[in-house]
């Protein structure tokens, strides 16, 4: 792959994965006084919400690298990887004002990253080179 290819690579399947986790550490970076109330709904929806989205776009992220141990086991690190960020996110919080820990935030982060391997398995959108 040549130069030019690998950026556009790049721009495509791994810069959205990286512009989804900078928008997670700067929303969760928001103070707690400056955040919209959530009246009629948990949190929860929300943290599965924007984490399954991390998952779908990690793994379009990994399916897409040149590595074949990468791309074969690409669900099961992405699923690992939204469990790590989740945690990461949660510890990030601690130095926001008004913000705390949860570790029910960090199962729903990680139940939003399986809800996505769940529907990418039932679904097969993506396969291995040998069409498994």
């Amino acid at each position: 792959m040549n130069p030019q290819q690998r950026t556009i690579s790049f721009i495509q399947f791994q810069l959205p994965a990286i512009a989804w986790c900078f928008f997670i550490f700067i929303a969760s970076s928001i103070p707690m006084a400056k955040l919209p109330p959530l009246e009629n709904y948990s949190d929860k929806f929300v943290h599965a919400g924007v984490f399954s989205v991390l998952a779908w776009l990690m793994h379009v992220a990994l399916f897409h690298q040149g590595n074949q141990f990468i791309r074969r086991y690409a669900l099961l690190i992405t699923i690992l990887f939204v469990l790590f960020y989740g945690i990461s996110d949660e510890f990030h919080q601690l130095f926001t004002p008004g913000r705390s820990t949860d570790p029910y935030d960090v199962m729903a982060d990680t139940i939003g990253g399986l809800l996505y391997a769940t529907v990418n398995l039932r679904f097969k959108f993506y396969r291995n080179a040998r069409g498994e």
